[in-house]
């Protein structure tokens, strides 16, 4: 399993990553726009509404999941008591090795 410490690592290269991309989609966006120059309109509204829509809608979809993954958490603890007792648990009787 991995760290707390791993998957902070990992975290930060994937956000480095996305950043990364973003920024190489910007530039080609810029290239683009340029080339269009003043043959496309200035302001698209339907397509801000759109790009707002999506992210309002993903935001309440991660919203749902993380709720959904906490209520499970919070369901599914009781089963995970028992097995940590019983590892942790020093056992009553441990069985001697006769020496050779």
């Amino acid at each position: 399993m991995a760290t707390v410490q791993e998957t902070e690592e990992m975290e930060k290269e994937i956000f480095e990553v996305v950043r990364e991309s973003e920024e190489s989609i910007l530039r080609a966006g810029r290239k683009w726009a340029k080339g269009v120059g003043d043959a496309m309109p200035v302001d698209l509204p339907v397509v801000r509404e759109l790009v707002r829509g999506a992210f309002d809608f993903t935001e309440e979809v991660l919203k749902a999941q993380r709720e959904f993954a906490h209520t499970m958490l919070r369901a599914t603890r009781p089963a995970g008591r028992p097995m940590h007792r019983a590892t942790t648990a020093t056992p009553a009787h441990r069985p001697t090795r006769k020496a050779a």
